[in-house]
């Protein structure tokens, strides 16, 4: 897929949570993203800041972008209102494939890792019917449980602090579906040591996907900023979460 430098508009700006904003962008060049794959959007200072999809709607040429406001960019990001424009490189990077439709999936979501993984519920939800975990903080904190159980899927949250769903991370009600499912498929992203101890659960049970989040330069390979440790043929070597990724097999990482 070509990625392009794109000037696309803001149709909305929505609070979804205390210091998380959706916004919804128009650009026919973005929505036709993979799901898992980002935007690279253009803030004051020197660097872009990488976006996962939330969602993607060929039909209306939109894309949604979810982020938590965490310093001076995201801020600026987050005031942006209807109508303003927005530089943006995008799509980049390498998606989620498709879940193979004889086998059952899960999706494993924890903060702003949860809207990517919406994005290839809605993709992929014709082919098969997965099972969703959120993890959150605290209740105020999860993201997106009533998009995924508009689209008929079962939902369990887990809360650090008990407020909502299972009192603790996602890994008890995943561990939970991998003894139901140990031939399955789960689609991970969220913090590293959520997908790092994601992949060691699925570990010689169920195939797992993380897509990673990583601080990143410029985007498309040239910095080497983003780079994470990953098994090769006779030594480990070293991939670019932003062309290589952002999501890979667990089983390619060392982590």
């Amino acid at each position: 897929m070509i990625s392009e430098q794109v000037l696309a508009p803001i149709v909305e700006n929505r609070a979804v949570a205390p210091d998380h904003v959706e916004l919804i962008i128009s650009s026919a060049v973005l929505s036709q993203a993979e799901p898992g794959q980002f935007a690279h959007i253009l803030t004051p200072g020197m660097l872009r800041r990488p976006v996962s999809f939330s969602r993607i709607d060929q039909e209306n040429g939109q894309v949604g972008l979810m982020f938590q406001i965490v310093g001076d960019g995201t801020r600026w990001l987050a005031e942006r209102r209807h109508g303003e424009v927005l530089d943006i490189l995008g799509p980049l990077g390498h998606g989620f494939a498709a879940p193979d439709p004889t086998k059952p999936w899960c999706l494993v979501g924890g903060g702003v890792g949860v809207p990517p993984l919406y994005a290839a519920a809605a993709r992929y939800l014709h082919r098969s019917r997965p099972d969703v975990i959120i993890g959150a903080r605290t209740a105020d904190w999860v993201l997106m449980a009533q998009d995924f159980k508009d689209l008929g899927l079962d939902v369990t949250v887990a809360t650090d602090d008990g407020t909502a769903g299972h009192a603790g991370t996602v890994m008890g009600p995943l561990e939970t579906w991998l003894q139901d499912h140990p031939d399955g498929q789960v689609f991970a992203c969220g913090p590293t040591p959520m997908l790092a101890a994601v992949s060691a659960a699925c570990e010689g049970r169920a195939t797992a996907y993380v897509a990673l989040e990583q601080r990143m330069g410029c985007g498309i390979g040239a910095c080497l900023a983003c780079v994470v440790k990953a098994h090769g043929k006779e030594h480990a070597e070293y991939r670019r979460v932003c062309t290589e990724g952002p999501v890979f097999a667990a089983k390619e990482l060392i982590w």
